[in-house]
């Protein structure tokens, strides 16, 4: 009996240790199925978080973006106003460069262009192209006075061409000429003229 009870006794606190070992295993898993659960709901808290930060990371990317192109469709805007402007002041200029024809000092004009094509030439003889309603404007005495000071030979020519104003000088063997129509001395300073008809306009000025 006494064996026996040593041996009930022994197993009484064999059975004691395992519950309390049980009872440590199962307390520990709950402790960690707690941490588990806190750093789950912490992750969760941190991806929420950087959901939201990425969200406001998108929303001031698109923000930025929508200001860029809203500025740039303003500047497109803008040059497209202002070229519109310039086209239309360049038209006015070439309405008065055919109405110029009607004013008093157009014949001293279309002398001046005719020394100014000679000037340019190399030869001894030239001939002087103007529209039909300009040869009465270059008289025979004003082709002699020209000829014997530039010393070479000047002549109206038979040809004539319309809807132009001012002259062409060409070389009677017709290899060179010089362009002083006054819609070529135009064309000539087209790029100069839109500077500054674009600073005259737009200097200083918002659109």
């Amino acid at each position: 009996m006494p064996v026996e009870d040593g041996t009930e006794f022994s197993q009484a606190i064999l059975d004691e240790a395992k519950q309390e070992a049980d009872d440590l295993v199962d307390l520990a898993r709950r402790e960690v199925e707690k941490i588990l659960d806190g750093a789950r709901e912490e992750l969760e808290q941190i991806r929420i978080a950087e959901q939201s930060r990425a969200a406001t990371q998108k929303a001031k990317m698109l923000y930025k973006q929508l200001v860029a192109a809203a500025e740039l469709e303003a500047r497109k805007q803008k040059l497209l106003k202002q070229e519109a402007l310039i086209a239309e002041v360049e038209r006015q200029v070439k309405d008065r460069l055919l109405q110029i024809r009607n004013e008093a000092r157009y014949p001293d004009i279309l002398r001046r262009l005719i020394r100014d094509g000679l000037s340019m030439l190399d030869g001894q003889a030239f001939e002087v192209i103007v529209a039909p309603e300009d040869r009465s404007l270059i008289t025979e005495e004003f082709l002699k006075h020209l000829g014997q000071e530039q010393k070479a030979s000047v002549t109206l020519a038979e040809d004539a061409l319309s809807e132009m104003t001012g002259v062409i000088v060409q070389r009677v063997d017709k290899r060179v000429r010089c362009d002083n129509t006054l819609q070529r001395l135009f064309e000539r300073r087209k790029h100069e003229l839109r500077l500054l008809i674009a600073q005259d306009l737009f200097e200083g000025m918002e659109l």
